[in-house]
Order: structure tokens, then C-alpha cells, then sequence
């Protein structure tokens, strides 16, 4: 987001009536502000600098709540970022550095360093206003006060699907700058998804400078990160690829963007579809390349093109399939039905 955005607080209407009469200079309640504005803020970048630690869940479906991990993260403005995956023991188990114009991300264990570029919004068929367009024709957002968080008061915003009326997100946001300090993703069934808390946050605190530089350490690798190249559909084609779109997407979904991801001497075509909230991501690839999904795809699936086989992730339901000569996996937060009627409709 690129607009700043002044909030006021509303004050509650005065009641009329003898029995709603409030003493001489009593206090009357703030109204929350508008949901919408409120969501809006908290997208935008901050502007403090800040560090937290924060506590991550992401429960596996059918075993009930996972083990958090823990990270830390320090902020620089406008876009330096340093964040630290821990170990069970405190230890550094992942460090990624962003200093605005490159992301490295380091391994301690396997001493191994990836270099790309950070990630860029604008690399998309929308933009970040259009997104929020889209987040607001397809989800009611709805503000209530919430529970202190790090110590911290907050608005509660829940965003509730306006075609199924399902909670798919919680957020809790700082009052005064905004920050999101807590949230929760429920999946299409309503159980519960990711889960992100502030444990610790020091707001407005000068960062040392030295934090966002990184040198990879002696006697570690590093990797050039294979950046996706982001193409039109009318590009795709005109460069060789013949893109397999689906012809039906659960509501609110419409196409996003297109991108071209190297993968050794052959390439993958990335399709991702979105409501302005969730994301079903489409890969085309060729049939010997294979996808590290973190998951093993082992129930068999009958799909009118022939035979798919699935799985369940934290990150949402995975088909993959083969047709055409191309290999399909499609990944998203949405029901097995969902996703089988999303690929029998990729001709």
C-alpha cells in the first residue's frame, strides 16, 4: 500500500432519554473505527522501526495443535528486515536478511546460502490497491476491541466469507501503530491453520544498521536463487509455452499472474489465483520434474481425465495429476471436492 492513510476515532453518539443521562463530564466511549480502514493500515509497511518475537503454529490436519517455533525480527524503514528462525535449543536455525535490493537467506547447518531478490508485489496482475479491491468485494470485515497482545491493545478484525460465511482469518492489530501483533488462518472445513503471536515487541527503537548486512561466512555455499519470470498470458504463448488454464475456480477466485520458474534445464509455469485473500497456486511442469512439497501425495483420486492422487498440508490441500504430456500439482486452502472439480477443468 502505497497511500497513508489518517485514522480518527469515532466518538459514540450522545443517547437521548432520562435513563440514558450521563453524569456532568463523564467520559463517553470511543466507537471502533472502520474495519476496512483499519485492515488497510495494517498492510501498509510500518513506519517504526521495530523488534519482536513472535511465536508460529502451523498445525498438521488430523493431529491436532503443532509445536510453535520461535523467531525474531527486526525492522529498519522503509524496507530492511532481518529475521531469525530458532532451534529448540535458541539456537539459529534459518537467518534471512533483506536490505531492500537483495534476500539472502542462510543455513547454518548445511552452511548453505541462497541470494535472489526480495519479493515484489508489482510482479502480479494486481497491484496492492487492486488486491484489496478484490479482499473486499469477496470477505466481510467485521471490528471488535481484542485482547491485549505483548502487552498491547488491539482492534480484532474478522474477516468472514461472504459466499460460504466461514471466519477464514482473525487479526489482531496494534491500536496506535497499527502493527499486526496476532493472527489466526481457519481452513475451508474451520479448523484451525497458521497461527502467529507477538510475544515481545520494542517499538520505535533505532536498529543497528550492521544487522541488515550480510556476508555469507567463510567456507559456506551460496546459490543464485532461479528468479521466476513474471509473463502475460499473451507472452507465455508468444515465448513457446502454451498455458493450461482451469475454466472454473470456486467464487471470488480470478486469475493473478503467470510466471516462468527454472528448474535445471527445464522450466515450471506457475499459475496463481486469488479472491484478494487466499491463493490457489497451479503448477505446470514437465513430466520427470518433480515439486518439494513437504508432503507425500498418497490417496488416490478419480478424476475424469484419469487418475490424480492427494494429500494435506498445513499450507492446504494438494492434487497432483497428469495429462496432456504435462504434470499438475495444484495447491490451495480449499476442500478436496473443490480441487477436483478446479482440475477437471484444466483442458
Amino acid at each position: 500500500m502505497t497511500k497513508t492513510l489518517v485514522l480518527a476515532l469515532l466518538a459514540a453518539l450522545p443517547l437521548s432519554g432520562k435513563e440514558n443521562a450521563r453524569p456532568s463530564g463523564a467520559a463517553r466511549p470511543s466507537a471502533p473505527p472502520e474495519a476496512l480502514a483499519v485492515l488497510r493500515r495494517s498492510l501498509e509497511p510500518p513506519q517504526q522501526p521495530y523488534s519482536a518475537e513472535l511465536a508460529v503454529a502451523r498445525p498438521e490436519p488430523g493431529q491436532g495443535q503443532a509445536a510453535s517455533r520461535r523467531l525474531t525480527v527486526r525492522f529498519s524503514p522503509p524496507n530492511l528486515y532481518r529475521r531469525e528462525i530458532l532451534g529448540p535449543a535458541g539456537a539459529t536455525a534459518r537467518l534471512i536478511v533483506e536490505d531492500g535490493r537483495t534476500e539472502w537467506i542462510y543455513d547454518p547447518e548445511r552452511r548453505k546460502v541462497w541470494k535472489g531478490e526480495p519479493a515484489d508485489p508489482f510482479f502480479k496482475r494486481f497491484g496492492p490497491e487492486e488486491e484489496f479491491d478484490r479482499l473486499n468485494e469477496n470477505y466481510d470485515v467485521a471490528i471488535a476491541s481484542g485482547e491485549p497482545v505483548a502487552g498491547r491493545s488491539t482492534w480484532l478484525l474478522t474477516l468472514r466469507s461472504r459466499s460460504g460465511g466461514i471466519p477464514a482469518r482473525r487479526l489482531w492489530v496494534d491500536r496506535r501503530s497499527f502493527l499486526l501483533l496476532r493472527a489466526e488462518a481457519r481452513r475451508s472445513d474451520g479448523t484451525l491453520g497458521d497461527a502467529m503471536r507477538m510475544t515481545r515487541l520494542r517499538l520505535g527503537a533505532a536498529q543497528d544498521q550492521a544487522l541488515f548486512r550480510f556476508s555469507p561466512p567463510a567456507g559456506s555455499t551460496v546459490v543464485a536463487r532461479a528468479e521466476p519470470d513474471y509473463l502475460a498470458l499473451d507472452e507465455a504463448k508468444a515465448a513457446g509455452f502454451a498455458p493450461r488454464l482451469p475454466t472454473w475456480l470456486p467464487s471470488g477466485y480470478v486469475f493473478e499472474s503467470l510466471s516462468i520458474i527454472p528448474k535445471g534445464r527445464r522450466s515450471v509455469v506457475h499459475y496463481r489465483f486469488s479472491d484478494g485473500l487466499s491463493v490457489l497456486s497451479l503448477f505446470q511442469c514437465p513430466p520427470r520434474v518433480r515439486l518439494d512439497l513437504g508432503a507425500r501425495l498418497n490417496r488416490r483420486v478419480k478424476l475424469s481425465s484419469g487418475r490424480g492422487y492427494a494429500t494435506r498440508t498445513a499450507e492446504g490441500s494438494v492434487l497432483s495429476w497428469n495429462s496432456g504430456g504435462w504434470r499438475f500439482v495444484l495447491v490451495g486452502p480449499a476442500s478436496d471436492e473443490t480441487l477436483r472439480r478446479v482440475a477437471e477443468s484444466v483442458r
